[in-house]
């Protein structure tokens, strides 16, 4: 684990930073026409319900509109590549992981833009 990957880690102890990566998830979400509760962008959230949000919202853009699934991932900026590799796996999982790399994301950009102000 990169130095930046294990600080970023660590970034998720503070609920500004959980709030700050929750609010760019939204935003990037948001562009696509997809929306979370409003308290979502207002309190940090654990973890663990983060991510059970973020996967929800994947699922159901999975079912309802699968033609804003890659707009939305180059939004996020999450290769083509990856999503091919998770989205073809076998494991019943693939979502979850999926989720994580995409939060995992989100917050790089919350990180580099608070540490190379």
């Amino acid at each position: 684990m990169t130095n930046n990957n294990l600080q970023i880690e660590h970034a998720f102890d503070s609920a500004d930073f959980v709030l700050k990566t929750q609010q760019q998830i939204a935003k990037d979400f948001r562009q696509h026409g997809y929306h979370f509760e409003i308290d979502f962008e207002i309190v940090a959230f654990e973890i663990d319900v983060l991510k059970k949000t973020v996967h929800n919202k994947l699922a159901e853009i999975i079912e309802k509109a699968p033609s804003k699934w890659l707009p939305l991932m180059y939004s996020i900026d999450i290769s083509e590549q990856k999503y091919v590799q998770f989205f073809s796996a076998t494991t019943p999982d693939w979502l979850t992981e999926f989720t994580d790399i995409l939060i995992k994301r989100e917050a790089q950009k919350v990180f580099f833009r608070q540490n190379l102000k």
